[in-house]
């Protein structure tokens, strides 16, 4: 399989060349997607050897999720391994998803659930509430819902009508590979947490959407 890391970058120079070249190894392409970033994002991604594909204004996260799986399938690639630009995934990690990919998965998501040692308390809380709750509405055991360490087969996703453009699109991706019968894996994966890292999330409107999902995909099945 052609197995390119896929990675979403947004106002992400100082964080991008390192993630980069960090995962270059394990791939075989490295696509930034600088979703209408503001500094040079683009210029550090491509002096670190990424393809860029950049948007002109900011769009969300699950923009540029699409934007990068047609631009894989278009090119060739069988797969997706999604890795954050702010280095808080573990490339080292990457081969885990792969192996899964093997098996014959249509997705593989990273599981941080199983060592929450080093997660904020608040983190913890959000993320199991989330993860109980998708798991409540598609009737599967979700283990990290929010977690963007994954692997997509694009095949698969790409057969999907996927609508959501902000961080849900995660959310919503999960319910519909699930319920049109997709095989979902797990690996473990660790998560580095840096007290100068800021998250990219807003806690209302991206809590807001993530129940929108709930209720389309999960109540409602839409």
């Amino acid at each position: 399989m052609r197995i390119a890391a896929l990675i979403p970058a947004y106002n992400e120079e100082r964080n991008i060349a390192a993630v980069v070249q960090g995962v270059r190894p394990f791939v075989s392409a490295t696509v930034v997607i600088d979703d209408g970033s503001a500094d040079n994002t683009t210029g550090a991604a491509e002096a670190a050897g990424a393809i860029v594909l950049r948007h002109k204004m900011n769009a969300g996260k699950g923009a540029a999720l699409k934007t990068g799986f047609r631009y894989l399938a278009d090119s060739g690639y069988d797969g997706a391994v999604t890795i954050d630009a702010d280095g808080q995934h573990d490339s080292a990690e990457i081969p885990l998803f792969i192996a899964a990919a093997g098996q014959g998965y249509d997705m593989v998501i990273g599981n941080r659930m199983s060592n929450v040692s080093t997660m904020p308390f608040i983190r913890r809380f959000a993320n199991h509430a989330s993860s109980y709750l998708v798991s409540l509405f598609l009737g599967q055991n979700v283990r990290d819902s929010q977690n963007g360490f994954r692997y997509y087969k694009l095949s698969s996703v790409l057969c999907l009508p996927l609508k959501a453009n902000k961080y849900d699109l995660e959310t919503e991706v999960i319910f519909k590979l699930g319920r049109a019968g997709y095989r979902i894996g797990w690996v473990p994966t660790r998560t580095i947490y840096r007290r100068e890292a800021k998250s990219k999330v807003n806690s209302l409107t991206d809590t807001l959407r993530f129940f929108g999902v709930l209720v389309r995909y999960g109540l409602l099945r839409k």
